[in-house]
């Protein structure tokens, strides 16, 4: 084992490789391979990409597991400005659910909370967001965004992480990982203004890098946009008086870094990281029920809520380097949230002249990660170990105009655990895996409803076991098993309408998969298949205005993804999902029975197609369908006129073109949703609220690096 790239000196640029990793249409599986052998013969073999969030060293082509992989190159070309914008592109993830979550392989990723079910149960994510090594804390319907400026690479993990990442990664795991300091003196700028619905957003950005001296380097990035939202809020009752204006967007993305490799020890790398987000305005993409196109919030109907989030984080990450197949890593963190919005709906019995309550959360976090990883030249044989603690305190509590404490509730939770794998090749071809994670969670938890209060303190050993094998035909063709256990666990709640407190259960998955990897047109082009079945115990889900657990449910499914050069100046990838679930036992309410479950589409397919007309100047395009899919676990229709039982069945086109006006500087322009399609992603049943995608978007943007 070696010392991670992003703690060498000088910090290694990441390599190209092509945009959603793999998957392909079954029509053109056929004739790709045979079309790209002629026209590819000078491109280069596509360079072996490591997956961070394994923590062993694997390259995307050995991993069992189904993932997704983005360079920065990779973001660069796609013109997205957030990781849910980017993940969306992604064989088998819709982005839903109240607020807009990524949702992977058909598990609702914000787990079982919706809305005000998300505060009063302190419930966690199914699909994690890690960042620079910390997973980042629950911030419920997306009160705060991540970036995707100064970022290195991104990847989606699909199917249950919970042996490596450990919390809220039951459904999968979205990996971020941002640039490092550079003993290179460097820098970029960028400039953009993008408008949709005639309302534009501004971007401004820098990066600055550089040595401090021999043994020492820093990097500042900051990500700043301001502008409209693109749903006109418009304030129809006079009893509302908004204190700013409520479809005004501030967002913030600051991050400073500092590198100590010292010059005379080249196996001993730290990196100490602050970071700062801040975002203000909505955070829900709701219109009026019945909205086609106008894109109206009107504050008499809409569920509108004006966001107020911060969070700061801190990050030590320390690697050394004991020998030539030893290497030790500490990761250290703390981070607090500040989190909360005001509700502005009207349609309540009570109004009054500022809002109609406020919701505030504060998240303290904890971190401490150690790994021990080690490899074997002669047998090839790589393994790890590790161990880590998290501590978390949460506090929630919502005010109503007057005063009165509508709900509160605090959460402390401890977390300890032990992980590793062994990846152990029994011959040159076949290799076997076996690892997992041992987590004993300790919580302790009260609730309020102004007048009730209950408590809940619980400790649980949590054993999640991960086996799997590798067999290689050849150099180029690889099948996988895997099987892994992921949870999510149990909590007490409040009910939404009549304030009563309860409990429900820790929820299981296990999860088997087979896939296939395969290197095609002299290693230029890969193809991937992955068929899946997740099996779930006491599936956590929002069954009315209360969590219920589901006895037994199973999504199953298959993945297929292509991708290759057609010479030196075209890349295309194209990709397909099928996937079906089902409620099969639910005692808690046995008419859901064979139902499906929320958020699980049945389809997905994507295409993309970049090529250089001229040496300065790139062509881009992509296409994602996402079938129809039920919002809720009764699969019915909400009860406002203009609701639908399903969301979904959209396609999304996205354009682009680049050009170098000279070696450091270029121009993009970029249209996002050409046909303007107007996509229904959630219905927020039961009220007079939809949410929406954004429409056709229209953007420019100057990239300049020095």
């Amino acid at each position: 084992m070696s010392v991670p790239s992003v703690l060498k000196r000088p910090a290694a640029a990441m390599l190209r490789r092509p945009g959603p990793t793999a998957l392909a249409l079954a029509c053109s599986l056929a004739t790709l391979p045979s079309l790209t052998m002629a026209q590819a013969t000078e491109a280069a073999a596509l360079p072996a990409i490591t997956v961070l969030g394994e923590k062993m060293g694997r390259t995307a082509q050995d991993s069992t597991a189904a993932v997704t992989v983005f360079t920065a190159e990779d973001i660069a070309a796609k013109d997205k400005k957030t990781v849910l914008e980017l993940v969306s592109e992604v064989p088998n993830v819709t982005i839903g659910e109240f607020g807009g979550v990524a949702n992977i392989r058909g598990s609702n990723g914000a787990g079982p909370g919706f809305s005000s079910l998300a505060w009063k149960g302190a419930t966690r994510a199914r699909t994690a967001t890690i960042v620079d090594g910390v997973s980042q804390v629950w911030t419920g319907g997306n009160l705060l965004g991540t970036g995707l400026w100064d970022v290195e690479q991104l990847e989606v993990l699909r199917g249950p992480q919970s042996t490596m990442q450990g919390r809220s990664a039951v459904g999968g795991a979205i990996v971020v990982k941002s640039k490092d300091p550079s003993f290179k003196q460097e820098g970029a700028l960028r400039l953009g203004t993008q408008e949709a619905n005639d309302n534009r957003l501004n971007q401004a950005a820098f990066a600055l890098s550089g040595p401090v001296s021999d043994s020492l380097a820093y990097r500042l990035s900051a990500d700043v946009t301001r502008g409209q939202h693109f749903i006109d809020y418009v304030d129809t009752n006079a009893n509302v008086d908004y204190s700013s204006d409520p479809g005004k967007v501030e967002r913030n993305d600051f991050k400073a870094k500092l590198l100590w490799a010292p010059a005379d020890n080249p196996d001993l790398g730290s990196r100490l990281d602050l970071q700062h987000q801040s975002q203000k305005g909505p955070y829900l993409n709701q219109v009026n029920v019945g909205d086609s196109g106008d894109y109206m919030a009107s504050t008499d109907k809409v569920n509108h809520r004006i966001g107020d989030s911060t969070m700061n984080t801190v990050i030590s990450n320390t690697t050394y380097q004991l020998d030539a197949h030893r290497s030790i890593n500490v990761l250290l963190s703390g981070s607090k949230l500040e989190a909360g919005f005001t509700h502005n709906q009207t349609a309540p019995a009570v109004t009054n002249t500022n809002n109609y309550f406020d919701s505030k959360s504060t998240q303290d976090g904890l971190g401490a990660e150690a790994r021990l990883n080690l490899g074997s030249a002669t047998s090839g044989t790589r393994s790890m170990v590790g161990v880590s603690y998290f501590k978390d305190d949460l506090t929630v509590l919502a005010k109503s105009y007057a005063g009165a404490i509508r709900y509160s509730g605090d959460t402390a939770t401890d977390a300890t655990s032990i992980f590793g794998e062994i990846d152990y090749p029994v011959t040159e071809r076949l290799a076997l895996l076996a690892g997992g994670r041992v987590e004993r969670e300790s919580q302790d938890r009260s609730i309020t409803n102004g007048t009730v209060t209950q408590t809940r303190d619980a400790s649980k050993t949590y054993v999640l076991p991960r086996v799997g094998a590798r067999f290689k035909f050849d150099k180029d063709t690889i099948v996988g098993l895997d099987v892994r256990k992921g949870y999510n666990p149990a909590g007490i709640s409040m009910d939404t309408n009549d304030g009563n407190i309860y409990e429900y259960d820790t929820e299981y998955v296990t999860a088997t998969e087979i896939s296939l990897k395969k290197l095609f047109n002299d290693g230029r082009g890969s193809l991937t298949v992955n068929v899946f079945n997740n099996a779930f115990k006491d599936y956590q889900v929002r069954n009315g205005t209360y969590i219920s657990n589901v006895d037994q449910a199973t999504i199953r499914g298959i993945e297929l993804a292509a991708a290759t050069d057609l010479g030196r100046g075209t890349h295309v990838y194209a990709n397909a999902s099928f996937q079906s679930s089902e409620v099969e036992k639910f005692a808690a309410n046995t008419a859901y029975e064979g139902n499906e479950l929320p958020y699980a589409a049945a389809r997905t397919y994507g295409l993309g197609v970049s090529h250089q007309l001229l040496p300065q100047l790139q062509l881009g395009a992509n296409a994602k369908y996402v079938a129809a899919y039920y919002v809720d676990i009764s699969n019915e229709a909400g009860a406002t006129a203009g609701q639908k039982a399903k969301a979904g069945d959209y396609t999304q086109l996205d354009v682009s073109a680049s050009y170098d006006v000279t070696k450091q500087a270029s121009v993009r322009a970029y249209v996002n949703n050409v046909t303007d399609e107007y996509i229904v992603n959630t219905y927020f049943q039961g009220t007079t609220t939809q949410d929406v995608l954004a429409p056709r978007t229209i953007g420019v943007q100057l990239d300049y690096k020095f």
